[in-house]
């Protein structure tokens, strides 16, 4: 974040909270109390009405005379922002805490008081259960040097830590897909190291500087074409109890299905992913059953050997 937008977001910070410590400010906006001082300073300058309170009990206030100016929303707007604020804080997007508080002091500001405590009520009631991980942190500023590679297509240089073999190591990659998965940022990318396409948490990138070489866009549409062309697609003709697809049937896998109800089940053909197909007839094995065709089931007999094997040997 600039300085001049954590300002902002202090002035919006102080009006929300009515009083605040320098270190509760730094705490927000992720920065040292020194900064907080040099920030209160500036403001002061600005002759924005930053009254400091010494003592036992003391910090910062904004002069209640003091007018912040609202931007143009509908409480509908408001809400869809906060909302999607809450998203944000939940999926941990990198270095943004700041900005994700900045943001949401703007926005509860524009509300009178009454409303502004309704709106707080209602984002603690909602949440998204989106996250099978929980990385600690992300070190330094990832989001930055990776827009930045983005817009001028350049390289990026990492130090990376592989758990497997508990090292550190440098490498040069050409990024091409930054993706939230499962409660963790990854990059996608070609190592110059490994000399083949890779995947890093970005919570295990332990610094990233932007280089000077470049790659072309024609390499990310590669990539993508790449992607879209090693994922096998097959055909599927199979069995479902009737609950389970009232519980599966708005998945984008059968979006286009083809659908026969019987007494008790539906049949269905449907074009997917190999790996998805497979993962949905051996987890729900009981009120699913393939039907056609013969590789495919005689994949998941494979499966269901390896797994069958490995505990009849415990």
């Amino acid at each position: 974040m600039k300085k001049m937008e954590r300002l902002v977001g202090i002035i919006y910070a102080l009006k929300e909270h009515k009083k605040l410590t320098a270190g509760e400010i730094a705490e927000k906006f992720e920065v040292s109390e020194r900064t907080i001082y040099r920030d209160i300073e500036a403001l002061s300058q600005l002759n924005i009405p930053i009254i400091a309170l010494e003592g036992f009990g003391g910090g910062y206030e904004l002069d209640d005379n003091y007018f912040v100016p609202s931007v143009a929303f509908s409480e509908n707007e408001i809400l869809y922002l906060l909302l999607s604020l809450r998203l944000g804080e939940i999926i941990k997007v990198p270095n943004m805490r700041e900005d994700y508080e900045s943001l949401k002091y703007k926005l509860l500001n524009i509300l009178d008081d009454d409303k502004k405590e309704k709106y707080l009520q209602l984002l603690n009631r909602i949440t998204f259960f989106i996250n099978k991980i929980a990385p600690e942190s992300y070190r330094g500023d990832m989001m930055q040097p990776i827009i930045e590679s983005f817009f001028e297509y350049k390289n990026l240089k990492i130090k990376y830590y592989t758990p497997k073999k508990d090292e550190i190591m440098e490498r040069e990659i050409t990024p091409y897909l930054l993706f939230f998965d499962e409660g963790g940022w990854y990059l996608d990318g070609y190592c110059h190291v490994r000399k083949e396409e890779r995947c890093f948490r970005l919570d295990r990138i332990h610094q990233m500087d932007i280089t000077e070489n470049t790659y072309t866009p024609s390499s990310i549409h590669d990539y993508f074409e790449n992607k879209a062309n090693n994922r096998e697609y097959i055909d599927v003709k199979l069995e479902m109890n009737k609950h389970l697809y009232e519980t599966v049937k708005q998945d984008y896998m059968f979006k286009y299905a083809i659908k026969e109800e019987g007494m008790d089940k539906v049949r269905l053909k449907i074009s997917t992913y190999l790996e998805e197909i497979l993962k949905l007839s051996i987890i729900n094995a009981e009120e699913v059953t393939i039907i056609e065709p013969p590789d495919l089931i005689d994949q998941i007999k494979q499966e269901c050997k390896k797994i069958l094997n490995k505990y009849e040997q415990l």
